[in-house]
């Protein structure tokens, strides 16, 4: 089980080499968002619980840790949504202590307002939840959250926490087309988010296909309108601005980019950062997993994507 609470490292485009750890099974999360890349939510949840123990977590970022190479930053994120973690601020300390790297709290954000979750969030070193809704309408649409999650309730949370937090805030905005950047909603976004502290904003869309959902990614044109409504500190998600990974080990290349593949879909490309492989070595495995059945490929207008199974 150890192996599978940690992928990468993998190529983030505002991170540079993130060591991915898993907290959760596939998918369990607050929100089943349109756009989102693990695909649909399987348990729509508000209950915090210890999904695996916190010491094979633990025992997995050592093993990982210890067979190189070494991240930039080791990300909580992953198959759902980290903060439903009981153990999430003790697990945090552990791993900063652990690791000496930096840790990442990737967040929809939802449950901030609850005392015991800001407080566990406020451990990281970087603190990046997400608003991709400026009002109650279209978080209901693009969000999808559980009937438990308040749109008011948890702006405020938001608000808060973000303010409280001792280290680097990062709020990202997916913006999607024909979903949530319309005009009128842009001037909202940059409405809210003017009452939001984050030393960055980061206006994303969707790159990354999500499996059985059609969602588009917004023109150049329409994040650029964005960008000038959010404020100074605004920034377009470009692509990864890290160095190539050192190259796994070629015994352990197709079960990594199988595991890698289970979390997000990605490009050769990807695959190549990520994972610090030949072109040759990686079509290769991409050809035999293909025909074996256990990866698809898709071609979307960003390019040729592969999916686990």
């Amino acid at each position: 089980m150890a192996r599978e609470l940690v992928y990468g490292p993998v190529p983030s485009r505002r991170y540079g080499l993130s060591l991915g750890v898993d907290l959760l099974p596939r998918k369990i999360c607050s929100y089943d968002c349109v756009y989102c890349q693990v695909g649909p939510t399987q348990e729509l949840c508000v209950e915090r619980r210890d999904f695996v123990p916190p010491e094979a977590v633990e025992q997995a970022v050592a093993h990982a840790l210890e067979r190189g190479p070494r991240p930039e930053v080791l990300t909580l994120a992953g198959s759902g949504e980290p903060s439903l973690v009981l153990s999430l601020g003790r697990l945090i300390e552990r791993l900063k202590r652990l690791s000496g790297v930096p840790v990442l709290l990737l967040t929809n954000g939802s449950l901030l307002w609850r005392e015991d979750v800001a407080a566990d969030a406020s451990r990281a070193d970087i603190l990046a939840p997400s608003l991709d809704a400026p009002d109650e309408a279209t978080f209901a649409a693009i969000n999808r959250p559980h009937p438990g999650v308040d749109f008011g309730r948890m702006l405020a949370g938001l608000r808060q926490a973000c303010a409280r937090h001792p280290g680097t805030v990062r709020l990202e905005v997916m913006l999607a087309a024909g979903w949530n950047d319309d005009e009128e909603r842009l001037e909202a976004f940059g409405r809210v988010l003017r009452g939001i502290r984050a030393e960055v904003v980061d206006i994303n869309t969707p790159v990354r296909p999500a499996p059985g959902r059609s969602i588009q990614a917004c023109s150049p044109e329409r994040l650029e309108c964005a960008r000038a409504r959010f404020g100074p500190g605004a920034l377009l998600v470009g692509g990864f601005r890290g160095g190539a990974a050192t190259p796994v080990a070629l015994a352990d290349a197709e079960r990594v980019v199988l595991e890698l593949l289970a979390r997000r879909p990605c490009t050769q490309a990807d695959l190549r950062v990520c994972l610090g492989l030949g072109d040759e070595v990686l079509a290769d495995i991409l050809r035999r997993a293909r025909e074996a059945g256990r990866v698809r490929a898709e071609a979307r207008p960003s390019g040729l994507y592969f999916f686990a199974g």
